[in-house]
């Protein structure tokens, strides 16, 4: 595992999150730094349904990145790294929620688009804060939302919680990342108005161009492909997994000064109120980050140290623009915490884990916020969500997946399609995107009657025949629910004749997931 530190303020940049921040600085002139930052944020936000932090918080870092005009953007430059919405299929992307109507339409959205009782997170990109002609302005209910969000709290009533009860099972909660990206005069808005809020984002105020970037090209891409593939896996091991976390002894020894920090801030008068809190969960949801990136749940005293090395960045920048004039107390404050995180020392191992207690295990198990699709309604018919079907129409432009036609019809619409469960909803199916393909009437009356069906790879066959038809036609925002796809098979098995020499059915069972990290729980 290679490690890096930064010449302008001692950042050090590791692992395969390290890698991609490189490969973005160099496509696209932004400073290593700050896509590593960024690159934290984005990768918390994608494995935080699995990681379970102390007080069942959520492993979210959330990041303010304060940019000036036609600087790149940190969020565009990591997906054109590969880190793509298409390898983080439980991850919503979602640019400019500025309220919190904007944002429960953003978490209805990714619903619609994850199997019920699956965890999903979601990701936010751009900027909070409106400006008007005459003033600046942000949502406080969206502030209220975000902030119980980050503490891992439910943020709805009882009596809410209840009524979702009753209209059937209830999924589990979203995870909100954010990747902030604004200018410095709209964020001191957001600390003046709103300080509670402010202290959950670590502040980064944007580096020039790297002067000191990697020459090698060749070098620097081959390590972000490697990376990215890397991570791929991981995510999709993590999402059959729920993680706890461990720290070895050495690290406890290395978190134990950077819990102190904040007194030391706080004690000293001249300094902003308030404004230096939450530097330990900082540390912590960073150092478990990189943990998990690397395919460990286990936090290192390296790990410890670089989210140190990141937090303390923050820090300075926020120094810089709250309090310019008391710079050398606050860097004196960074260093000597890093000095004492540097040079304390401990066992590489891991204590033994306690045992837990009815608490630990009821707070396991506790209800959560998303009802799923498909609930019964008090006629005890199955409810639809008609977004559910208009969205996978919407993303294949109302052609067949099966067949690949486009049915044109007179009237406004011009084109026209239907949306097709693969497990129908009175037989146990979901009402979620992944449960739906978008066919014409003639391939959904077959799909329906058991005509046709899909192999595991998503070919097309026909049952009468046997024969192989063209691959279903996808789309990166679309992830085909496989065991629907299978339940439909077995449904139609002693129908289904072998293929035709040279045409074998492709029907490979999918690996169990959870098989690359070795020291899962």
């Amino acid at each position: 595992m290679t490690e890096q530190e930064s010449a302008v303020s001692g950042v050090v940049i590791r692992g395969p999150l390290g890698d991609v921040a490189r490969l973005a600085a160099l496509q696209h002139a932004v400073h290593a730094e700050d896509a590593y930052a960024a690159a934290v944020c984005w990768w918390s936000a994608a494995v935080a349904p699995a990681a379970a932090m102390p007080g069942w918080r959520s492993c979210v870092v959330w990041g303010a990145f304060l940019a000036q005009e036609k600087e790149p953007s940190l969020a565009t430059a990591l997906q054109n790294t590969g880190l793509e919405p298409r390898r983080f299929p439980h991850l919503g992307l979602h640019p400019d929620i500025t309220t919190e109507t904007a944002l429960g339409a953003a978490r209805a959205a990714t619903t619609r688009r994850t199997r019920p009782g699956t965890a999903f997170s979601m990701l936010l990109t751009g900027s909070p804060i409106k400006n008007g002609t005459s003033r600046k302005s942000s949502d406080e209910f969206l502030a209220s939302t975000l902030r119980v969000a980050w503490d891992g709290e439910e943020y709805r009533p009882d009596s809410e919680l209840r009524l979702l009860r009753r209209l059937g099972p209830v999924g589990i909660a979203p995870r909100i990342g954010v990747l902030w990206e604004m200018p410095e005069q709209d964020w001191r808005y957001e600390a003046q108005t709103s300080p509670a809020s402010s202290t959950r984002f670590l502040i980064f105020r944007r580096r020039q161009e790297d002067p000191h970037r990697e020459p090698d090209h060749r070098r620097v891409i081959a390590a972000a492909v490697r990376a990215v593939e890397e991570l791929t896996h991981f995510y999709d091991d993590l999402s059959a997994c729920q993680v706890d976390f461990t720290m070895t002894g050495e690290a406890a020894e290395k978190f134990w000064p950077i819990r102190l920090t904040e007194d030391c801030f706080d004690s000293e008068a001249t300094l902003p109120e308030s404004q230096f809190f939450r530097l330990d969960d900082h540390t912590h949801r960073i150092a478990a980050a990189l943990a998990l990136a690397e395919g460990t749940q286990v936090i290192t005293g390296g790990h410890i140290e670089a989210a140190w090395s990141l937090v303390s960045r923050s820090c300075r920048d926020r120094a810089e623009l709250l309090c310019p004039g008391d710079l050398d107390l606050v860097e004196g404050i960074l260093r000597d915490t890093g000095a004492q995180v540097s040079s304390a020392t401990g066992s590489p191992q891991t204590p033994p884990p306690k045992a837990s207690s009815p608490h630990d295990a009821a707070r396991g198990t506790a209800s959560a916020a998303v009802p799923t699709r498909g609930a019964r309604g008090r006629n005890g018919k199955v409810k639809r969500d008609s977004a559910v079907i208009q969205d996978v129409k919407g993303w294949h432009g109302d052609r067949c997946q099966m067949c690949g036609s486009l049915l044109r019809v007179p009237g406004p619409r011009q084109a026209t399609s239907e949306g097709a469960h693969i497990r129908p909803l009175g037989e146990g199916g979901h009402d979620y995107t992944g449960n739906v393909l978008c066919l014409c009437p003639s391939c959904h009356t077959q799909f329906d009657q058991g005509g046709l069906y899909l192999t595991d790879d998503l070919h097309v066959v026909e049952t009468v025949t046997g024969t192989v038809r063209r691959r279903l036609a996808t789309d990166p925002r679309h992830d085909v629910d496989l065991e629907g796809i299978r339940w439909h098979r077995a449904r139609w098995a002693r129908h289904i004749l072998p293929p035709p020499p040279g045409q074998a059915h492709r029907t490979s069972e999918v690996p169990p997931r959870c098989g690359r990290l070795p020291d899962m729980a």
